[in-house]
């Protein structure tokens, strides 16, 4: 059909501005702490490339149900203000014909968002992950600050007063503690370089001191030299295998808890509460959808504007986002609250199918009508 097509062309356009628009935006803002990250590590450029491209799938999830809304009521505020609607209605199209791109558009939407949340969100949040322990092992195990105590695990302390251009370091003091069987060892020395041994980076000083105590007498053995190499052994960028967190967890994965790990088993009910929430909150993109359709197309319609329907469809949006996010929240701590995040989503997209169809838009002007008798009012704006 011709007006389907027009429909669904100008919200499928809108839709993909506005989407390009505030990824873009929200890109920029978030991206600033993983520069910070790569900066602060010396990693290479590729590395902040690579970790900005993984974080597109998440900003998706926000950004897609949101441009959305914004496109249908945009779309369907404009063609009101221009009087398309209006002459579309008097070539016979009713309501539902008028709102079905949006929804068409509405439900793939939100079926792409499910295979985003379900799996490939996950997938590159969890790898997100890995890279961020990766560039604090492997890059910034040796990116020493001057003038400061720069700690690496639990046994070895490096200070550097400052740091020449050539790379060489001046006024070092080690404190090395990592040989549990060991007593620890303070250097001190007038100057250091990193250099790498294979894989393996290698402090070596030069003119300084090693100093350690006996613990059977207490007595303090000092050792002179013009050179010395301490390897870092264990700290050059091997990453520590670490639990994954719910969002880390593909929608199988979170289904299939390995429940021969201790926390797994602890977790299945968090588990569960995510799994659900990756189920229905894609389905926001068609609650939303049908709630600015049923408050922006039914009701009469005011030729200075519609402001107030469109303040009533946002309080209404936002209202059921705070909801969503609530049950979420509560869900993971009480199983039981599931079924209120599907009764939030779902039962919006009912109401809105309802009016929509000629019944119910009947069933809500019989509504408007008492209303205006009652308060005595014009209801020209008002919302549906």
């Amino acid at each position: 059909m011709l007006v389907t097509r027009y429909l669904f062309k100008n919200l499928f356009n809108a839709t993909i501005f506005i989407a390009l628009t505030l990824t873009l935006v929200i890109w920029l803002t978030q991206s600033l702490k993983l520069l910070e990250l790569i900066a602060d590590s010396d990693a290479p450029p590729g590395m902040f490339i690579h970790l900005v491209a993984l974080t597109l799938p998440k900003f998706l999830e926000i950004v897609l149900p949101l441009s959305l809304v914004i496109a249908v009521i945009f779309t369907y505020n404009r063609l009101i203000m221009d009087n398309e609607i209006v002459v579309m209605r008097a070539c016979g199209v009713d309501q539902y014909a008028l709102a079905r791109p949006a929804i068409v558009l509405a439900i793939a939407t939100s079926l792409l968002l499910m295979f985003i949340s379900a799996w490939v969100s996950p997938r590159c949040f969890s790898e997100v992950q890995d890279l961020r322990q990766t560039i604090k092992t492997q890059y910034s195990a040796f990116l020493l600050r001057e003038g400061v105590f720069n700690t690496f695990g639990s046994g070895l302390t490096i200070y550097l007063h400052t740091r020449q251009d050539n790379g060489d370091m001046t006024g070092l003091m080690i404190y090395d503690a990592r040989e549990k069987d060991k007593p620890p060892v303070t250097i001190t020395a007038k100057k250091g370089r990193i250099e790498m041994n294979g894989d393996i980076p290698n402090i070596v000083v030069f003119d300084g001191m090693r100093q350690q105590i006996d613990p059977d007498n207490g007595s303090l053995s000092k050792l002179y030299f013009s050179s010395y190499t301490i390897e870092i052994k264990g700290l050059e960028g091997t990453t520590q295998e670490h639990w994954k967190e719910p969002g880390e967890r593909t929608l199988f994965e979170l289904l299939n808890p390995d429940m021969n790990n201790k926390r797994d088993r602890g977790s299945v009910d968090v588990f569960l509460a995510e799994a659900h929430s990756r189920v229905i909150t894609p389905w926001n993109s068609l609650n939303f959808t049908m709630v600015a359709l049923a408050v922006v197309l039914l009701g009469p319609f005011n030729r200075r504007g519609q402001h107030l329907k469109i303040a009533f469809a946002v309080g209404l949006i936002v209202l059921m986002q705070v909801l969503s996010l609530a049950f979420i929240d509560i869900s993971k701590k009480h199983l039981g609250a599931v079924p209120l995040l599907y009764i939030n989503t779902l039962l919006p997209v009912l109401f809105g199918f309802y009016f929509l169809h000629l019944r119910g838009e009947q069933t809500l002007m019989a509504i408007l009508r008492r209303w205006n008798l009652r308060h005595g009012s014009d209801a020209k704006g008002l919302p549906a």
